[in-house]
């Protein structure tokens, strides 16, 4: 977390696609958010009807018992857990939904972007994944989500698979619209539907990514953020973003060594909203099962840590079994990575905090977190932050013997099955899906000179 500099203008529209931000970035001096916007009306998520544009995306487990998971199991969180595994905590996950099922066995909906749907059912995969590794129970290989005995609020406020109803061919629609929905601006009404249903901590594993010296359409975020995070005491975890799509260029490393003054943000490339709210959000980037910076995280001042991001597992899509693939549309399987899931890692952190140590505000949670992570060799930077997260102490204020992050496992995982793809317990759901594989969910900004209104 950091001081606040001075404020910057923000204005423009914005729609979800998984895709990228045109043209090359270049460096430039940027000022942090400020977060004194309006605050969203109650409500307002209803984005009108809305249709499939294919089947849903599902999930496969292809485990090689060989290799642990990078995510976490039962073994590695049992001193974390001293307290307990989150009960009496509420999380919102505000994604693309989370379908409950027998290891997502406490989901409640609080809103969605579909007419007449409550946030419990995923279309897209994503947000179930995202929850799993949140709040997954047991399974019978051990592996756990970080916090299962929490009860989850979904919001489902985007989805890169519906599409607004419309009339012709035109893919863009008349409004010019990219495909998929969900902008900054339900992402606020989100936030602030999140706080309403009683949520104690928000994960948000969704991004919007524009090139340095783009104006910015969220001042209405900086309100949602101030009513939960200031208002309302509510511990804001959000993922930092992936490179390529549509982080189009990696941020540097950290500041600039020869400027002594230097604090990084006037080499920005690349800017991530809701990640740059950084004294209030706290911000996610991602590593790998060495504890190394994943290559695709994006960078930036305001990463405040870090946690496992690549070769994960999670729930099957349908809430059950286990998965560490995700199948697409044409049978194309991916591993689970990004920084979509570093964050969610870190939100069962923080709830199991907020259950151990109530006392705590939103703000010294942040910050125990922080000063309880496991520092790079080189101290700060701009890829993981103050370190990897280590929930277990996080949660008692002492390190284990090993290094407890990323979470491994001595337990191997059972050899499934194969069958066809998404099949069995965790197999599928049914009709249409996000363009997952590595990439967290996106926004691309439709863009506006800087200075116009």
């Amino acid at each position: 977390m950091r001081t606040t500099r001075t404020p910057v203008a923000v204005g423009a529209a914005l729609a979800l696609l998984a895709g990228q931000v045109g043209g090359a970035g270049t460096a430039a001096a940027v000022e942090p958010p400020v977060i004194d916007g309006p605050v969203p009306a109650a409500g307002g998520l209803d984005s009108g009807p809305l249709r499939p544009a294919g089947p849903c995306r599902t999930t496969a487990a292809v485990l090689d018992p060989s290799q642990p998971p990078a995510s976490a199991t039962a073994t590695d969180l049992a001193d974390a857990w001293i307290h307990g595994r989150g009960e009496g905590q509420v999380v919102a996950v505000i994604d693309t939904g989370v379908n409950p099922g027998p290891r997502l066995p406490r989901v409640r909906g609080a809103g969605d972007v579909v007419p007449g749907r409550d946030g419990t059912e995923d279309c897209d995969a994503h947000g179930t994944l995202v929850a799993g590794v949140l709040a997954a129970t047991e399974d019978e290989s051990g592996h756990s989500g970080i916090a299962p005995g929490v009860e989850i609020v979904s919001i489902r406020q985007s989805s890169s698979v519906l599409r607004p109803e419309q009339r012709g061919d035109d893919p863009a629609g008349e409004s010019g619209r990219m495909s998929g929905v969900g902008s900054l601006s339900t992402l606020a009404r989100a936030i602030r539907a999140a706080v309403d249903a009683g949520a104690g901590i928000i994960n948000i594993s969704e991004v919007a990514c524009v090139p340095a010296g783009t104006v910015l359409a969220d001042d209405t975020l900086g309100g949602a953020i101030r009513y939960a995070a200031v208002d309302h005491d509510v511990v804001l975890v959000a993922a930092a973003g992936n490179v390529g799509e549509p982080c189009g260029d990696q941020n540097p490393d950290g500041p600039d060594a020869s400027a002594p003054d230097d604090d990084g943000w006037d080499g920005v490339r690349t800017i991530a909203s809701p990640a740059w709210y950084d004294d209030h959000v706290l911000t996610v980037g991602g590593v790998d099962a060495l504890g190394r910076p994943a290559d695709f995280s994006l960078r930036g001042p305001w990463v405040d840590v870090a946690a496992p991001a690549v070769d994960l597992r999670s729930v099957g899509a349908d809430g059950d079994g286990v998965s560490d693939m995700v199948v697409d549309g044409d049978g194309t399987r991916t591993g689970i990575s990004g920084t979509s899931f570093a964050a969610p890692f870190v939100a069962g952190t923080a709830a199991l905090i907020r259950q151990a140590h109530p006392e705590l505000t939103a703000r010294e949670v942040i910050r125990r977190i922080e000063d309880t992570a496991i520092p790079a060799a080189g101290g700060h930077d701009h890829a993981i932050g103050h370190g990897v997260v280590d929930p277990v102490a996080a949660v008692t204020g002492v390190r284990g013997p090993r290094r407890p992050a990323p979470a491994s496992s001595t337990m191997a995982a059972p050899v499934p099955d194969p069958g066809p793809p998404g099949t069995g317990s965790g197999g599928l759901v049914a009709a249409g899906a996000l363009a997952l594989g590595a990439a967290a969910l996106v926004v691309v900004v439709l863009l506006r000179p800087r200075g116009s209104r």
